[in-house]
């Protein structure tokens, strides 16, 4: 998926190797396509968090092994990147209100987590902040062309300066 604003339903069709009116049969326009496929990298992009979380280390291992395999799952999923970081995204407002339940559900995943370790909580803001500025970080760097494993270190090395280990 190159330009995803000028997709034809044609495109699509041949693109997925489907008979043609298939995907008029199933999805019924490529608006409500591209909105079933962001709603499935969504899901499977949540599995990968809760599997690193539920993983051995502290807060900090965990997250930092959440980010690379999400990455590693984007990379290896064709349109991924575009879809959950590109303009696409932005511009259509189905898929922005998902992208946002999205982040909160991550957001909420990040603060309980850190709460059920540490024994004590920060204010919410701070994990909106903090994933916020990582997940600007890493459309930033995937905007420029950047591959996910550097882009994965990149967020890695903003965790560590925004959210230090503590002593």
């Amino acid at each position: 998926m190159h330009d995803l604003q000028f997709l034809t339903a044609t495109d699509l069709e041949a693109r997925a190797e489907l008979p043609e009116t298939a995907l008029a049969r199933h999805y019924g326009t490529i608006d409500n396509c591209l909105v079933a496929t962001f709603d499935e990298v969504s899901y499977e992009l949540s599995l990968i968090q809760l599997e690193a979380f539920a993983g051995p280390g502290d807060w900090h291992q965990r997250f930092s092994h959440a980010v690379a395999a999400v990455f590693e799952h984007i990379e290896l999923t064709p349109g991924a990147a575009r879809l959950c970081f590109g303009e696409l995204a932005r511009g259509n407002p189905r898929i922005r209100a998902r992208r946002a339940a999205a982040r909160d559900a991550v957001v909420r995943l990040l603060a309980d987590e850190y709460e059920r370790e540490r024994g004590e909580g920060l204010p919410y803001l701070h994990f909106e902040f903090l994933f916020g500025a990582l997940y600007r970080t890493a459309q930033d760097e995937l905007a420029a062309g950047g591959e996910s494993t550097r882009v994965a270190e990149r967020v890695k090395e903003l965790l560590g300066l925004l959210e230090p280990v503590p002593a």
